[in-house]
């Protein structure tokens, strides 16, 4: 009998063949199926046994991430949730030992409205799993639309407070959730409340992205996009602050039945986090009605900047009771709701709390030290002034110069000099020496004071006036020339001077937004080319905006397939380069376009340049494009100013095409 006759059953997940005694595949446990038999739709993991004892029963829901299982631990007799992250997560092995770090952390994290963590590991066939506490609810997206896609203030403030509480312990044990949305929040009964929160993923939504390429990236992020903080949709650190804006973003859906922002994708959505102002919540009809106090705190934690954020969930809960509190707006009793809503709107501590080393750098008190027998006794201190029943207020340098000049010209001294009459004047020290050394300490108090203003206001006048021309620029959308006097030089310049000062960082991003935006309308006009050019400036004046780097990997990758409107059939693709930095009016400026056709034999038919600008007719100037493959032009410009060059050609019956700016200056 040959091998193949004796194969009688195979593992419908790991596809591997085994003897037809076998009724479970030795590697993962799944149950086996005939290997003549059709191909199941029964999923692969249920009945597999994880963990020696809990037992997949159930699918119970899936996302980008995986699935997520109803499984039974036999051992302690309890249901369990187990989730399954999709088997190409696991291909990597930083991913991997990243997974188990967290999954680690996030199962140490105990509270109330967190869900535990069990276990966590990696199936035989390398798929990553987490066992965690079952929950019997449904999740806040869920329930948010079964209340038609808003909730009431006096329900929607609870939840925000539990969740602010659940991950503020998490920031308090030094973790970031990262992924805050209402689908990782779930809404559960415990004893007579029916809202009660617990908040999913703690640790595990950090590896979600992983090393994955863009492209992958772009899918895994579209759920997470609408609640994605700043500094998030930028790929930049995400700290607490990060997790404070995906709250008050929830908490804006949940009273004004939207969020902030919307877009068709999820790169559109993560430029408009990036730079675009979020609508007032009062603006919704919805949210017409929510106290102006409670708006406020929502809307000062949509914030660009983290640090004008809470610095934590447990801040931003604190701030939501104490506005509930000045609205005179009341809500149930669910845990750490009346935890947080008796707090002091006028309370307020401190950022940090103090620390041994802070206590350490504090001076100790003076230790009582008993007259010697040298000690004459008209020298031994009297009695505190603490314990008189009258106390008058300590005297101040001020207070005491005032005092010494009223001395001085023979007006009796203030009820103050006389609480705190100064010590007994000696003869090495007279009171007119004592006064002109005093007022002499004044005096150049005050000179340095007024040369510091001086220098102060001298530079605010160079920073303002440097701010005004780097605005200018902008507003001729000079953005990196002409050298010296573009948005890029000038706000480099000016960060080298005022390394952070607020309004210039703000020209820098409001430029790439520009360039951005200007990119993306390129592209939707089939110009790949120029958004990819727009793309890359945008980049170079702004290294840390994501969205730039993003559109930029995107055009890259449209142009190595097909470049532009006309490349989508014919497979050609075309670029356009003009000079940088070079042009002069009246000097003769060199244009050069490449185009790559997408076959042998396809014929490159009427190059030609269009130049429109300053001195030029409407229609532009028609610049005949001379060689073949690559085009060479020459354009004289009439005088200072902003050129669109645009370079034309027919390629197999269908247009292609790339457009530049020329600036011109002396």
């Amino acid at each position: 009998m040959t091998s193949a006759a004796r194969i009688k059953r195979t593992c419908p997940r790991c596809r591997g063949d085994f003897d037809s005694d076998a009724a479970f595949c030795p590697n993962d446990g799944t149950a086996l199926e005939p290997s003549d038999a059709p191909p199941s739709d029964r999923d692969p993991y249920i009945d597999t046994v994880i963990h020696g004892d809990i037992r997949i029963k159930s699918v119970a829901g899936a996302g980008a991430m995986g699935r997520v299982y109803c499984a039974h631990q036999r051992g302690v007799d309890r249901d369990v949730a187990v989730k399954i992250l999709h088997r190409e997560l696991s291909g990597n092995l930083p991913l991997v030992q990243r997974f188990h770090r967290e999954a680690k952390i996030a199962s140490k994290l105990q509270h109330p409205h967190v869900v535990e963590v069990y276990l966590a590991g990696q199936l035989p066939d390398g798929a990553l799993y987490i066992a965690m506490e079952y929950l019997d609810g449904m999740s806040l997206a869920a329930a948010t639309t079964a209340s038609g896609g808003s909730m009431p203030l006096e329900r929607a403030l609870p939840i925000a407070l539990q969740i602010c509480d659940a991950v503020g312990e998490g920031h308090a044990r030094g973790i970031v959730h990262r992924d805050l949305k209402p689908e990782n929040v779930m809404l559960v009964r415990r004893a007579d409340t029916s809202d009660w929160v617990k908040v999913l993923d703690f640790g595990i939504a950090k590896v979600s992205l992983g090393e994955q390429s863009m492209e992958t990236a772009a899918g895994l992020i579209f759920g997470t996009a609408r609640y994605i903080s700043p500094e998030g949709a930028q790929g930049a650190t995400v700290g607490p602050p990060g997790d404070v804006y995906s709250i008050a973003v929830m908490l804006y859906q949940l009273l004004a039945g939207k969020t902030p922002f919307d877009a068709e994708q999820a790169v559109g959505l993560l430029i408009k986090h990036i730079h675009e102002t979020p609508p007032p919540l009062r603006s919704w009809p919805a949210a017409a009605g929510v106290p102006e106090p409670i708006a406020r705190v929502i809307m000062d934690n949509l914030a660009k900047e983290p640090a004008q954020r809470a610095p934590s969930a447990r801040a931003l809960g604190n701030a939501i009771a104490a506005a509930a509190k000045e609205a005179n707006v009341s809500f149930s009793d669910v845990g750490v709701v009346a935890r947080m809503s008796i707090l002091d709107a006028t309370a307020r501590r401190s950022a940090v709390d103090p620390t041994l080393d802070d206590a350490a750098g504090q001076a100790p008190p003076p230790a009582a030290t008993p007259p010697s027998a040298a000690t004459p006794p008209s020298v031994v201190a009297a009695p505190s002034a603490v314990a008189s029943p009258s106390v008058a207020p300590p005297m101040t340098p001020r207070r005491a110069a005032a005092a010494l000049a009223d001395t001085a010209a023979g007006r009796p001294p203030p009820q103050e000099l006389a609480s705190h009459p100064p010590p007994p004047v000696t003869a090495q020290a007279p009171a007119k020496s004592v006064f002109v050394i005093l007022l002499a300490f004044l005096l150049g108090i005050a000179v340095a004071a007024l040369a510091l203003q001086y220098v102060s206001a001298r530079r605010d006048e160079e920073r303002i006036a440097h701010v005004a021309r780097a605005r200018s620029a902008l507003a001729k959308s000079q953005y990196v020339e002409p050298p010296g006097d573009n948005v890029r030089d000038l706000v480099q310049v000016g960060l080298a001077k005022w390394p952070h000062d607020s309004d210039l960082s703000k020209l820098q991003s409001d430029a790439a937004h520009e360039l951005v935006t200007r990119a993306m309308a390129a592209r939707s006009g089939g110009d790949v080319g120029g958004a990819r050019e727009l793309a890359r400036t945008a980049h170079d004046l702004d290294p840390t905006d994501g969205t730039a780097s993003l559109l930029l990997a995107q055009y890259d990758g449209e142009l190595a397939a097909a470049g532009d409107a006309g490349g989508a059939l014919t497979g050609a693709r075309v670029t356009l380069d003009v000079p940088l930095g070079r042009a002069r009016p009246g000097s003769r400026a060199e244009l050069v376009a490449h185009v790559v056709v997408g076959s042998s034999g396809q014929e490159i038919v009427e190059p030609r340049f269009i130049v429109k600008g300053p001195g030029l007719a409407t229609e532009g100037l028609v610049i005949a494009a001379i060689g073949e493959g690559r085009y060479q032009g020459f354009f004289a410009p009439p005088r200072e100013g902003s050129y669109e060059v645009r370079f034309e050609a027919n390629v197999a019956g269908a247009s292609v095409r790339a457009t530049r700016t020329l600036y011109v200056a002396r």
